[in-house]
């Protein structure tokens, strides 16, 4: 944008700096909203409330008899829709140990709720669990 200036106002040059910096802001937005670990259980806590369960499981991932259904077996993970939204991390191989991940802001890493949402929407997509 050229004036017929030789030199810009103050007023305009602090429009320039400012329309800058909320350009970087808008840019750097949704690639942070994209690749966070909030916006990972955010979009994996939308995928698990449309998911139609089948099993019944206590918080700890025991099946049980009683009670609305809320968990369903991934392959390598149990996912139980509760209150907290948690995964048990099988072991699938030897040497593993079984963990329960908490699926929560600063709970878990974004590594193992992508993993979860990948096995999740393999479910969905395939109708069968992932390989362990």
């Amino acid at each position: 944008m050229q004036d017929d200036e030789p030199n810009p106002s103050l007023a305009r040059g602090l429009y320039r700096v400012s329309v800058l910096f909320g350009c970087i802001a808008l840019i750097t937005y949704f690639p942070w909203e994209m690749f966070s670990a909030t916006a990972a259980v955010n979009r994996l806590s939308a995928a698990a409330e449309n998911f139609q369960y089948t099993e019944r499981c206590d918080s700890n991932g025991n099946l049980i008899d009683t009670g609305k259904p809320n968990c369903v077996d991934l392959g390598d993970y149990l996912l139980i829709n509760g209150p907290v939204l948690k995964a048990l991390r099988k072991a699938c191989s030897e040497g593993e140990t079984p963990t329960i991940l908490i699926l929560e802001k600063g709970k878990a890493s974004r590594i193992d709720i992508a993993r979860v949402e990948k096995s999740l929407a393999y479910r969905v997509r395939n109708r069968v669990n992932g390989p362990c």
